[in-house]
């Protein structure tokens, strides 16, 4: 198709901003029907690698939008992430922690994902691209109205729509001229990035892994990531250091041959960043929403600065779908914002407290480090409790109890036709409804009248592979999660992204279904 439709200036939705979180917003809006518009200054992929690690949902959804494109992906699974109390010996960490406990997580690279997404995109029938455009002016009139102008020849276009995302990152046009304000969660940080590319056997450490190093002079983060060959440093700016002279490449050479040899490592990019924690107080401005860095951004101790862009983005696609085929009332929209704002918010804080342990280098607290590894003789601390996620209640659910929420991320489960797995890992894309024990053919027919896109799938928590039962059947090997799973319930149903909706008891499916139709306010069922 070509790049853009000259003869059309009205679209459903608008996407300004073509990262990965505006790609997908655009692929998302078109499969549902839509005539979207996606707006983005970069006329071909930024060349280098910004973010680099994509979680467990994160690559549901991808492979959702990207179908069988999703394989030409090159991911590399994160086996564990370590702190470290000298740089010079890798081999042994202070603290440590699994990250396929509750997570799944890989390493990508940007570059080559935007280009397999743009191709997807280019495929779409009703997706209309403005690369090499920049947004100029934005107003309501009814229907948002943007002005955007090519930056080659500098024409000017003006297209309305019914739904505007901002997806344009940190310094967001559309929050400027929305009035958007953020607010600051915690210090900002300077660090010095360094992208490269350096063979295994001209480096140190394990390809996949994490090393977070606390070193009293100069904090650091070494990124392995195994993913044709890519490296990534980031090193903690100090005070009184000089930012210019730290980029030099003499001073580079010096902070990298610690963890590979600068004569056979390929320097992409060296860049200071700022890294922020900020998030936005408004996130809706009548159907103009915030989505991605625009909305929220964060220090990248948890990688979770694109993946919270993703998840949230995909929670407000899935609202706009329904409104805009009217299953559900405009009011669905304000929920966006109430159903990802504070655990957005405890996110960002949380990689703050994972920032801290990397930033206190005081000769206290790495002289209470080294007598702590001296009498565990070597043997790490497992910090994987510490970091594993903490599920998410609906704020609409009755009586989820934090027991169930800390629990629910490390609830193994054995499926009968598929691979052992956490809950949290199956498909989490998808809602589910989980029963204690087979489910009767009939049960919950009444989910047949909900939209295909959130009807949730169901599984039925059984003894062996012979059980009969509606749904799929697992296998949950340990009594005891079992058991608190579902209390005294039979039932534990879930949005995407495992966020609980609340447990049910025998004979009360009709109430689940009930349920599922108060979270999205559908009109239709």
């Amino acid at each position: 198709m070509p790049e853009t439709d000259p003869g059309r200036h009205h679209y459903d939705a608008v996407v300004v901003g073509g990262g990965p979180v505006g790609c997908i917003a655009s692929l998302h809006l078109a499969r549902s029907g839509m005539q979207v518009a996606l707006i983005e200054e970069y006329e071909h992929p930024y060349p280098y690698p910004r973010a680099v690690m994509f979680d467990a949902y994160s690559c549901a959804i991808l492979a959702e939008v990207l179908g069988d494109d999703f394989g030409r992906i090159s991911l590399k699974r994160t086996p564990r992430a370590g702190y470290y109390l000298d740089k010079d010996n890798l081999d042994e960490p202070f603290a440590q922690t699994a990250l396929e406990v509750g997570d799944t997580r890989n390493w990508f690279v940007q570059p080559q994902v935007e280009g397999i997404l743009r191709d997807v995109i280019s495929q779409a029938g009703n997706i209309d691209t403005f690369y090499g455009w920049s947004a100029r002016k934005l107003y309501t009139e009814g229907e948002s109205q943007l002005t955007i102008e090519q930056l080659s020849t500098r024409t000017m276009r003006d297209l309305s729509s019914t739904y505007l995302l901002g997806c344009d990152g940190a310094n967001s046009f559309v929050r400027k001229q929305a009035g958007g304000s953020l607010t600051q969660l915690g210090d900002n940080v300077l660090f010095l990035v360094v992208d490269a590319i350096a063979t295994p056997e001209h480096r140190v450490g394990d390809d996949g892994c994490a090393y977070q190093i606390v070193d009293q002079q100069r904090p650091t983060t070494y990124l392995p990531m195994g993913v044709e060959n890519y490296v990534r440093w980031e090193f903690r700016i100090n005070p009184g250091d000089d930012i210019l002279e730290i980029q030099s490449p003499e001073r580079i050479r010096e902070l990298i041959a610690p963890f590979s040899d600068p004569d056979h490592t390929e320097l992409l990019r060296h860049t200071i960043y700022k890294f922020n924690s900020l998030i936005a107080d408004r996130w809706r401005f009548g159907n103009v929403f915030l989505c991605g860095d625009a909305a929220h951004q964060t220090s990248p101790f948890l990688g979770q600065g694109l993946n919270m862009g993703i998840r949230n983005t995909r929670n407000l696609c899935q609202k706009i779908e329904l409104v805009a085929t009217g299953q559900a009332p405009s009011s669905l929209l304000d929920r966006y914002q109430a159903e990802c704002f504070e655990d957005t918010k405890g996110t960002i804080k949380e990689a703050l407290k994972m920032g801290k342990l990397l930033f206190n280098t005081s000769p206290p607290a790495n002289a209470l480090r080294g007598t702590i590894s001296s009498l565990r003789r070597g043997k790490p601390i497992d910090i994987t409790a510490q970091i594993a996620p903490t599920a998410r209640a609906l704020d609409l659910a009755d009586d989820v109890p934090s027991s169930l929420r800390k629990l629910l991320p490390r609830v193994r489960v054995e499926p009968v036709d598929g691979d052992a797995t956490f809950l949290t890992l199956l498909h989490p894309e998808r809602a589910k409804i989980i029963a204690d024990g087979p489910i009767a053919a009939g049960a919950f027919d009444s989910l047949d009248a909900l939209p295909a896109s959130i009807r949730p799938d169901l599984y039925a928590a059984v003894d062996g592979p012979q059980t009969q039962t509606i749904g799929r059947a697992l296998v949950l090997p340990e009594s005891r999660q079992r058991s608190a799973l579902f209390g005294d319930a039979s039932y534990v149903a879930m949005l995407e992204n495992s966020v609980l909706l609340g447990r049910f008891a025998a004979g009360d499916e009709l109430a689940v279904c009930d349920a599922y139709r108060a979270a999205f306010q559908l009109t239709t069922v």
